[in-house]
């Protein structure tokens, strides 16, 4: 076995491991400022320097790799003298303004400068008079930046966005858009999370509190289906900041938009309808009234339709009301999103669930993305193909409409114009030409890169991943062409296949059985028109704009002798109703999510609501008793008796969910028999997601403060970027976007 000696002591170590890496696993301590696991390091700061036996100079431990036999030294006094210089280098630019910056209490320079015994600058100098930027959500301040390029590297390597660069040199080095004058990215705060010192900060939180009066609560994403862990900041019970857990990221809704919390248009208390106009009344009016409308109402005449940002444990108890008063007529915002997709995908796999993990993208060594803007769909997702491409030399293969913000880390594109994906996974299948140089066969023939070819690539793969989205569904392509794909690709090969949605609990919905159970949001509308249906109960379902069937049903609602909707705002497909029940938001209870490859992910209360809103949980239990059954009003029960130990999950006590428990998940393989067939050329207009979109939340999260206008939390840009359509003329034509193909952005 390898080993090296550190101060004395001989260590272990894998091939390609640095002496930090080693140091670090057996708890020995070398201060760092610009070292990052997850990127490839950048020896920017000096601090890690070591004394390496036979080498001249002192080393940088995050550079210098392991070698066996190789002798260390961490801590002797030519190594701290030489750290320190490093550190006054540093603070020749960097003021020490602790006392009014953001992240004094949470500063790494800050302590290694007090592990130093540093109090003042050893070398003052004159710092920039403007130093500070606004870059839309995120601040720049280059007199706080140390040059770390931890910023630059992990919005490179960790989000695929590349949206910052170093600019100038020396003295006045600094951090930019490397796009323009603002940032052209997620807004994930990667970059924010990852900077070691104040120079980059969350733009809301910017001189709103000090870090150390602040209590921090840790919950589940409330935005995102891959379901990572959020921190957030309450000072006397408010939410200031929120960031990433640990080594982890999020979406920009994620970090920005709690907002919503506190939007006018929550529903706060009960409301009914009178004349058309919605007035508050108490829960004990609200119990007389629906007891009243509720009453003679037979099982066939009332049905419920959900959302997918609503727990595990509303959609259990939602059922368990429905089944106790004798309706089966349950469907949902999913089974509309990715019901007749999922007709073919479950004939094939024997199952609606996603195959594989989120590690198993990570771990690949070809990926595929069919028509999914992983941006505005899955951030978390895109996250994990970067992992892959950045850190697994993964191939990253892309059909699309357009072009993305990760086209550097790509392989090779495969443009659907007319829309037509199918058309794009057959020029997938086709294999490399003979080359064209016959002559010298030894001169590399770059038209004919065989990286550029699929079929060269996968005889040398171990395991694939595929990612299909929204793009493809919109389009109307057959679910057969990509199913087929699967084919070509090979059952021993494809280890992952993800069926991409944007909201939170998507899959939630298809595992309580809310996605295709016989009964359809179409079959609702129809029923809702006729009147066979006289009351239907609405948790959370928000239709979006150009969706006809979730417009069609949204517009039915008001067909229902009574329509009732348990929501946490008072407008959107909530606004018609006849009697609002407002619900607790997912910050203000508990309960579980399913996250988008099968693991259980937790809910902790993050603040309390700020009215006499119920649960969902509570709401399905008084809608029950009111029809005279019995569901209970505890999540915490709904989980222990309906979750856990059903729909494969294992039978375990809320405590215990930490985003680990994975579903137990089984698929079968039939072979999909499919015959691609040019069609006629007609232009695709594909409905797009603004950036940074979560359905109703997102765009309810933000009154300016002036309260002149209300403006979205994200601003919606109006872009109609036209590939080729006479309707479409004066639009911006885009080099990225097919040709056949509109790309418009929904108007939320």
């Amino acid at each position: 076995m390898s080993e090296i000696i550190i101060n004395n002591k001989p260590y272990s170590f894998d091939e390609g491991e640095s002496i930090l890496d080693v140091a670090e696993r057996n708890g020995i301590h070398i201060p760092t400022l610009c070292y990052l696991k997850d990127v490839t390091p950048t020896g920017a700061c000096r601090l890690c320097l070591v004394q390496v036996e036979g080498a001249e100079r002192l080393q940088a431990a995050c550079v210098t790799y392991a070698k066996d036999g190789m002798k260390i030294e961490t801590d002797n006094e030519h190594v701290w003298k030489n750290r320190k210089d490093m550190l006054d280098f540093i603070l020749i630019k960097h003021p020490l303004d602790c006392p009014i910056c953001d992240k004094a209490g949470e500063c790494e320079l800050q302590d290694t400068a007090f592990g130093f015994g540093m109090m003042e600058e050893q070398v003052s100098s004159d710092k920039p008079a403007e130093p500070i930027e606004y870059w839309n959500k995120i601040v720049y301040n280059s007199n706080l930046c140390v040059l770390c390029e931890k910023c630059i590297k992990s919005c490179h390597e960790m989000t695929g966005c590349s949206a910052l660069k170093m600019e100038d040199r020396g003295f006045y080095n600094h951090v930019t858009p490397s796009k323009g004058d603002t940032l052209k990215c997620d807004f994930c705060g990667t970059c924010i999370d990852r900077c070691p010192v104040g120079a980059l900060l969350d733009s809301q939180f910017h001189h709103s509190a000090r870090v150390w009066d602040l209590e921090n609560k840790v919950t589940s994403s409330v935005f995102s289906p891959t379901g990572g862990a959020v921190e957030y900041g309450l000072k006397d019970g408010k939410i200031y900041r929120a960031k990433a857990v640990g080594s982890g990221q999020i979406t920009a809704q994620d970090r920005f938009a709690f907002k919503y919390l506190d939007s006018a248009e929550r529903a706060l208390n009960p409301m009914a309808s009178n004349n058309g106009s919605l007035s508050q009344i108490s829960w004990e009016e609200t119990e007389a009234l629906l007891k009243d409308k509720l009453a003679g109402v037979k099982p066939e005449e009332i049905a419920f339709v959900a959302g997918s940002t609503i727990t595990n444990e509303a959609f259990a108890a939602y059922k368990k009301f429905m089944d106790a008063v004798g309706s089966k007529k349950l469907t949902s915002e999913a089974d509309i999103s990715l019901g007749e997709f999922y007709d073919k995908y479950s004939a094939k796999f024997g199952t609606m669930e996603n195959i594989g993990t989120l590690d198993d993208i990570k771990d690949s060594d070809v990926v595929f993305v069919i028509g999914c803007d992983l941006r505005r769909e899955a951030v978390g997702v895109k996250h994990k193909i970067m992992n892959a491409v950045i850190h697994n030399d993964a191939k990253l293969y892309v059909a699309g409409v357009q072009k993305y913000e990760y086209d550097l880390f790509t392989t090779k594109t495969f443009m659907a114009e007319y829309g037509d994906f199918a058309g794009a996974l057959e020029e997938m299948k086709k294999d490399a030409p003979a080359p064209s140089n016959q002559q010298n066969p030894n001169i590399i023939d770059v038209v004919n890169d065989p990286e550029l070819y699929v079929p060269a690539v996968l005889k040398k793969a171990k395991k694939v991943s595929i990612v299909i989205g929204e793009e493809y569904i919109q389009s109307g392509t057959d679910a057969d062409a990509v199913l087929a794909f699967c084919d070509f690709l090979g059952k021993d090969l494809l280890k992952s296949v993800f069926v991409i949605n944007d909201q939170v609990n998507y899959m939630g919905a298809v595992v309580n059985g809310y996605v295709r159970n016989g009964y359809t949001a179409q079959k609702l509308t129809e029923e809702l028109r006729s009147g066979a249906v006289k009351v239907v109960v609405n948790a959370g379902f928000n239709a979006r704009p150009n969706c006809k069937v979730m417009s069609e049903l949204e517009s039915a609602f008001s067909k229902a002798g009574t329509y009732i909707a348990a929501d946490i705002f008072k407008t959107g497909s909530a606004g018609t109703a006849d009697i609002i029940l407002p619900v607790k938001d997912s910050l203000e209870t508990v309960g579980t999510f399913t996250t988008l490859d099968g693991r259980l992910v937790a809910l902790e209360k993050i603040v309390e609501a700020k009215g006499s809103q119920k649960t969902h949980v509570q709401v399905a239990s008084m809608l029950a008793s009111l029809m005279g059954q019995n569901v209970t009003a505890c999540a915490y029960d709904t989980f222990h008796g309906d979750i856990a130990g059903k729909n494969g999950f294992p039978d375990v006590d809320y405590s215990e969910v930490d985003g680990t428990i994975v579903k137990e998940k089984s698929n079968e393989w039939n072979s999909t028999p499919y015959s691609y067939s040019k069609p006629a050329a007609k232009t695709f207009v594909y409905y797009m997601f603004p950036r940074y979109y979560t359905n109703i939340i997102t765009a309810k999260s933000y009154l300016a403060p002036t309260e002149e206008s209300r403006e979205y939390f994200f601003p919606v840009v109006k872009q109609i970027l036209a590939g080729e359509d006479a309707e479409y003329a004066g639009a911006e034509q885009s080099p990225t976007v097919a040709k056949g193909v509109v790309a418009v952005t929904r108007d939320f």
